[in-house]
């Protein structure tokens, strides 16, 4: 199993900037599943999490194709390591992309309670950011939402 998530490469040297005139909007975000561990084997992927994110770009100046996307704990200690640093991207498809995150978090007996807030961004790649969309992640061990 592949989550096709790809780092997105920012221009050498760029600094971060903060837009502040809605030239890069915020993304329209939505947890659409939550998958949790059901066993101890790493070898069948039974002790794997899942979380399932679909990203809508709105029309304007920049497309899909063109900007990465930054997913950022906000609120909590994580329990995983389920978003990677910086920005990535994932498979397009239309004005959408579905990223799909993995994490080892063993048996419903080994897990921990996700109750996360993330806020998730648009990045160029001369590392212009868009306002973020804050979304909240929450899962009980051995669940499925």
């Amino acid at each position: 199993m592949t989550s096709k998530l790809k780092p997105f490469a920012l221009a050498a040297g760029s600094a971060p900037v903060e837009t502040v005139d809605g030239e890069i909007p915020a993304p329209v975000v939505a947890v659409t599943e939550i998958v949790r561990g059901i066993g101890p084997k790493h070898t069948t992927c039974d002790d794997t999490g899942l979380l399932s994110v679909e990203v809508e770009w709105p029309r304007g100046k920049h497309k899909l194709r063109d900007v990465g996307f930054e997913f950022k704990v906000v609120s909590n200690n994580p329990a995983y390591a389920i978003f990677p640093e910086g920005p990535i991207q994932a498979p397009v498809e239309g004005r959408s992309s579905d990223f799909l995150f993995m994490w080892q978090e063993g048996a419903p007996a080994q897990q921990k309670t996700i109750d996360l807030q993330v806020e998730v961004r648009a990045v160029t790649r001369d590392n212009q950011r868009g306002p973020p969309t804050r979304i909240v992640v929450r899962a009980v061990p051995g669940g499925t939402s």
